[in-house]
């Protein structure tokens, strides 16, 4: 059985790209907004959140606060994908993701660190066939 990510993302180019590059090693589900990702979480807890940063209404950042102040959804892996540089005012208590990779991210690079970050909260290995691949 996949992993379980959610992909937060207001682009739906970009939604459905991120969607059709992890599919292969997750199941994705994708939310358009902050607003429905939090539900979508909420309703179905996935293993780990991938989310932009900039989106209109709820940002990456209270999403992230948002669903760290969920008990059922507080240790959930949040990795953010966005065009700019990651705050450095923002701390764990304020939203900060677990994981920050800057667009444009190396496909390799985001699957390795959904893994990494899946294998240290518990979640399930990588295929072996994404090991020691380089790209």
């Amino acid at each position: 059985m996949k992993p379980k990510v959610l992909i937060v993302e207001n682009s739906w180019t970009m939604r459905e790209t991120l969607r059709l590059l992890l599919s292969g090693d997750f199941d994705c589900t994708t939310a358009a907004d902050g607003e429905s990702g939090l539900a979508q979480a909420l309703a179905d807890p996935p293993d780990a959140v991938l989310s932009d940063v900039n989106m209109d209404g709820m940002d990456g950042y209270e999403l992230c606060r948002r669903l760290r102040a969920e008990p059922s959804l507080k240790d959930i892996p949040v990795v953010f994908v966005s065009g700019y540089p990651a705050r450095e005012d923002v701390g764990p208590d304020q939203g900060a993701p677990d994981a920050y990779l800057v667009k444009p991210a190396k496909p390799t690079m985001l699957i390795a660190q959904l893994h990494a970050l899946l294998r240290r909260d518990g979640g399930i290995p990588p295929p072996a066939k994404a090991m020691g691949k380089k790209g």
